[in-house]
């Protein structure tokens, strides 16, 4: 608690000497299912063109245990991450600027114009997931480059980028490359062994991870003598196994020294637990590599159109869903697209193809981590399922993508993308590649003009790749969620923020069992110094 409190002063210091404004709430927040009390300290730090913006949260529950998850320095890995955490976002510039950055909590990331990376986000788990990723841009008379990095916690898991360089290329030409160096970074590991918390059975402790006989003490554990909890010692240690001997020997008159078996185990078949995943020595990774071409057909005062096509490949294997086979990742086209802007409203137009399947267009959308890699258990088996795995299902496909985004007054923005394609698609029942049509639907409604007392709103719905999005069945494929906040006074505010998000933990198709609804819940009161 002392470092709590230093760490705190020091950083309270540093506000108060920048002479910048602060922030802070009190209320609740559910973590990992736990409805904890929460106190929270946000100044911010203006510096020339830098805003730095700090997170100094506190969480406690009823009856005052603190959750010390985020203020862990037990080692130097631990103490680094939780200085980082203590950093919502470091900004530099504005993203028309020849030089934009921005450290810490990413609400949208997209890279040219989308067959990649559209509208991912790594704070859609916050705030029981705090990453600390980049986005930046640089753009001067050679060109323009953009890329981010999802969290440097995890030593950089995700890295992507797009760049465009005119006086090497002529033409209007950008390529872009994305890398998820290991997808089994995106399942939750508290204590940082490397083992997921799912599959760890000392999640909070980092020295030990797996109990055969779950009788408390971890197989690794120095007084471990019975890993299997079998009634027989197989313990390692020469003096040991000799005492056991001796002490059998005693029991019943006999000398077991001179014997062969004097320096071997009694239990020679001790039946363990497999070891669980260590995502420090395995890895699965996934890549891309994209083009795309856009050209300025019109360009005046108040309106841009804009035709375009992109490509992208895939990189990385899948498997078939009915044999296992391993199979390439496919190819995704876009030999059509437009954008256009005319005042308040902008809209996107595209004609889309998969040739051969195995492809998703915006892989790296918003659910991007919470689908990167999960754990389904079936038939009393527990494996890994990446969404690499699941591309599978997809076969050769074509249709069309639109989206309109419109401001509408000073008071509301609003966006809707809607996508729709036909061809094949696995369907269990049948076993078998059939002819269905796969549909994505996103929308979001943002207040820009506070209305009496309600000073902001924000609510999104997204579900992705189903037959039909507006039937409103939830898969892992839908995110829903809102944000109000209520001025109670002057410089007082209620906060209420709200996410829904599905994982099949079970391997059935469905998301209907509780378990398998993730809520996010945060409901503070907010002041302003």
């Amino acid at each position: 608690m002392k470092y709590k409190i230093i760490l705190s002063i020091v950083l309270v210091s540093a506000w108060l000497n920048s002479q910048s404004s602060m922030t802070g709430a009190f209320g609740t927040v559910t973590i990992d299912g736990k409805v904890w009390n929460q106190i929270a300290l946000r100044p911010v730090t203006p510096f020339w063109k830098f805003d730095i913006v700090w997170d100094l949260v506190f969480y406690f529950d009823h009856e005052g245990n603190v959750y010390d998850e985020n203020w862990d320095f037990s080692n130097g890995v631990n103490a680094k991450n939780t200085l980082i955490d203590k950093i919502y976002y470091i900004s530099y510039g504005r993203k028309s600027d020849p030089l934009y950055f921005k450290i810490g909590s990413l609400d949208r990331v997209d890279l040219g114009y989308g067959i990649l990376v559209n509208g991912y986000s790594n704070a859609v788990q916050y705030p029981s997931i705090r990453n600390v990723g980049l986005d930046i841009s640089v753009k001067n008379k050679f060109g323009s480059a953009q890329g981010f990095i999802n969290d440097f916690k995890q030593n950089i898991g995700i890295i992507g980028g797009r760049f465009r360089f005119p006086k090497l290329i002529p033409v209007p030409v950008a390529v872009s490359i994305v890398l998820d160096r290991n997808q089994f970074l995106g399942l939750k590991d508290m204590d940082g062994d490397g083992r997921p918390d799912l599959v760890d059975h000392f999640p909070n402790n980092a020295h030990y991870w797996l109990d055969s006989d779950g009788d408390g003490l971890a197989d690794n554990h120095a007084a471990e003598f019975d890993r299997d909890g079998d009634g027989l010692p197989d313990v390692y240690d020469l003096d040991v196994i000799h005492a056991f001997w001796d002490n059998l020997g005693d029991a019943v008159g006999q000398d077991f020294s001179n014997d062969a078996f004097y320096d071997s185990l009694p239990d020679q078949e001790a039946t363990l637990l497999p070891e669980p995943l260590d995502v420090k020595t395995s890895s699965d990774r996934i890549g891309a590599l994209a083009i795309d071409f856009g050209y300025p057909i019109v360009a005046q005062e108040n309106m841009l159109i804009t035709i375009y096509a992109q490509a992208a490949k895939m990189l990385g294997t899948t498997y078939h869903p009915g044999t296992g086979k391993s199979m390439d990742l496919g190819l995704g086209l876009v030999p059509f697209g437009i954008a256009s802007n005319f005042g308040p409203a902008s809209f996107n137009l595209e004609y889309r193809m998969i040739p051969k399947g195995q492809f998703e267009f915006s892989y790296w959308n918003r659910a991007y981590d919470l689908e990167r890699a999960t754990f389904v258990t079936s038939s009393g088996v527990t494996e890994v399922v990446t969404k690499e795995s699941t591309l599978g299902r997809y076969g050769k496909q074509k249709g069309y993508y639109a989206h309109l985004g419109i401001q509408i007054g000073s008071i509301l923005k609003a966006g809707a993308s809607y996508q729709n394609l036909l061809g094949k698609i696995w369907d269990d029942v049948e076993a078998d590649y059939v002819e269905s049509e796969n549909k994505s639907f996103l929308v979001s409604l943002n207040l820009t003009k506070s209305i009496s007392r309600l000073k902001y709103a924000r609510l999104y719905y997204q579900q992705r790749n189903v037959p039909n999005p507006f039937d409103f069945e939830y898969t892992e494929g839908t995110i829903m969620g809102y944000q109000v906040g209520f001025e109670i006074s002057s410089g007082l505010m209620l906060n209420y923020t709200f996410q829904r998000s599905f994982r099949d933990l079970d391997g059935d198709g469905d998301v209907d069992s509780p378990d398998e609804t993730i809520n996010l819940t945060t409901i503070e009161t907010s002041f302003s110094l």
